[in-house]
């Protein structure tokens, strides 16, 4: 499964030797750390399943028994699709949309690089256009995650627990 992990710039090769560390303590043999055409966003793909990569991360942190020096933030990706809102639409409309519950709140968060050809708000508007659930911005219990990530885009459908950052943990 996928996850993308965030690091500072200029730091992508101790960040992928700090992000196979750990997902090699957290049983993974063979994980791969990608560079992308964004600076500071890196593809990370791994036998695990994401969210519980997650979940570990966040322990080992409050535990002590790591220090996420260099990957300081984590995102699993669900789906991936090309960037274009025709492409980003229809991963919404047929599979993500599906993942809130009537009677649950979501929220849009939209992270672009790369992409400047439309405004975050149309890209929100359009996306957003056919999800018949209640919005809530300041606590949703589903965030819509797009990042746009140059010719590519991954798409989640996150709780808030799924995302993992050392400034939040």
């Amino acid at each position: 499964m996928d996850l993308l992990a965030s690091y500072a710039w200029g730091r992508f090769y101790p960040a992928r030797n700090e992000i196979v560390r750990i997902l090699r303590r957290l049983g993974d043999a063979h994980p791969t750390v990608r560079w992308t055409h964004v600076e500071g966003i890196a593809v990370v793909h791994s036998c695990l399943d994401n969210r519980e990569v997650i979940r570990r991360c966040r322990d080992l942190l409050r535990r002590g028994e790591e220090s996420f020096e260099f990957a300081v933030k984590w995102i699993p990706v669900d789906y991936w699709c090309a960037t274009d809102l025709g492409a980003m639409k229809h991963v919404i409309d047929e599979e993500a949309c599906a993942r809130i519950q009537p009677g649950e709140t979501w929220a849009m968060r939209v992270h672009k690089r790369r992409w400047q050809t439309y405004h975050t708000a149309e890209i929100v508007a359009c996306l957003a256009a056919g999800i018949d659930r209640k919005v809530d911005l300041k606590h949703p219990d589903k965030i819509l995650w797009v990042d746009v990530l140059g010719d590519s885009t991954a798409i989640s459908v996150l709780e808030p627990p799924d995302i993992f950052s050392v400034t939040l943990s």
